[in-house]
Parts: C-alpha cells; sequence; structure tokens
C-alpha cells in the first residue's frame, strides 16, 4: 500500500512525518489524563521501563519492597495517584500548572525508526486551531516508544530526544 503525500513525508530533522499516527493521540489522551489527575489514565499510556521506574520511586519512598510497589501499582485500592503523583508534578511543573496543560497542541508524529515516535508540544495552541508547520514554535516533545503493539510514552527516551532537540523536557524531573 502507497502512502499519500499528504500522510507521509520527511520533516526539517530528517525524521518521517506521520499525520494519522497514534503517537498524536496518545500524547494528547496522556496531557489529559494529566490535567484531569486520572492516574489510571496516565499509567495505561506508560511505558513498561518508564512504569517501573515509578514503582521504584514509590518502593523507595514508601520503605516497601520493590515486588509489593510492584502490585500496589495494578490494585484497586487508590494506590496508584501516590505512584503516579511524581510524574504528575514533573509534567505540571513542566508545563506550568493543569490550566496550562490542555492548551498545547500536539502535532503530527515524528517516526525515529520503528520502536520509537514523537510529537511535539505547541503551546497556547488553542481550541481546533490547524497551524502551518513553518508557523510552529514547539516548547516540548514527548516520546513514544513501539513495545507490546501499543505506543506508549517513554521518560527515557523523551529525555533522550528532547536533549538532541534542544528542548526542555516537558516530563521534568522525576523525583
Amino acid at each position: 500500500m502507497r502512502l499519500s503525500p499528504f500522510r507521509r513525508r520527511t520533516g526539517s530533522a530528517g525524521y518521517r512525518v506521520e499525520y494519522e499516527h497514534p503517537a498524536q493521540i496518545i500524547g494528547s489522551a496522556f496531557l489529559r489524563a494529566v490535567a484531569a489527575d486520572e492516574p489510571g489514565a496516565v499509567w495505561e499510556r506508560l511505558s513498561r521501563e518508564t512504569r517501573g521506574l515509578l514503582e521504584g520511586l514509590y518502593a523507595a519512598r514508601t520503605a516497601v519492597p520493590l515486588r509489593d510497589a510492584a502490585a500496589l501499582a495494578r490494585s484497586a485500592d487508590g494506590r496508584l495517584r501516590d505512584v503516579v503523583a511524581p510524574l504528575r508534578a514533573s509534567v505540571l511543573a513542566a508545563l506550568g500548572g493543569s490550566e496550562h496543560v490542555n492548551a498545547f497542541g500536539v502535532s503530527a508524529a515524528r517516526v525515529v525508526d520503528r520502536q520509537s515516535a514523537y510529537v511535539l508540544l505547541l503551546p497556547d495552541f488553542g481550541e481546533g486551531r490547524i497551524v502551518s508547520e513553518a508557523d510552529w514554535r514547539p516548547s516540548h516533545l514527548l516520546a513514544l516508544v513501539h513495545e507490546s503493539r501499543e505506543w506508549l510514552i517513554d521518560l527515557a527516551r523523551t529525555a533522550e530526544l528532547s536533549a538532541e532537540a534542544q528542548l526542555p523536557d516537558p516530563l521534568g524531573t522525576v523525583r
């Protein structure tokens, strides 16, 4: 199947641009979940590596064994909010608070390779506005990895690609 030139082309960084890539929807849903304080929705959009990092931080913070922290993250008793809290706090701090998070636009996906892609976060985008690529002024980048047949947000890849693009990390400093 051949894709039309409107769906796929190469961007200025040399990465393939895809306008109908799942990364755009996932990035937008992740930001909405962070702003609305929905830990379950945030958690389901994170890569295994990022989840493991958050479970480890929770285990260290609460002095519970790591195996117990992993089980708690999957429990239905509300502790997932405590596991996701450092990431949420970092995102809100990096993007200017929950009231500003929903104002960000999410660009078309840039596919780095078969296992990773990213979207650019465009500040003060507004509701339903369409902006030409020449007018984009991205403030942050959000990276996704392809694992278990789905695209998920990854903390390490976001930091790596943000540094490469000389943009601040939208996931901030998770502590």
